[in-house]
């Protein structure tokens, strides 16, 4: 019997691909950051497209999930 379901690898068959975030007017991407030396512990913090981490009010880096 012939499948008539598409694949799982079919590019058509695929959504549309997400914009990415944003903040503050910059694209920002989803980095690991590993702050435990100096208390900060471990997350998915955002850095734009330089390169640069983003910083909160606060002074530790501002995590993704809160965008």
């Amino acid at each position: 019997m012939l499948r008539t379901s598409k694949s799982k690898n079919d590019p058509t068959a695929r959504g549309p691909v997400s914009e990415g975030k944003v903040f503050e007017g910059k694209k920002v991407k989803p980095v690991l950051y590993v702050g435990t030396a100096i208390g900060h512990g471990r997350y998915i913090a955002v850095q734009d497209e330089g390169g640069k981490l983003i910083m909160g009010r606060d002074g530790r880096p501002v995590a993704f999930r809160d965008i």
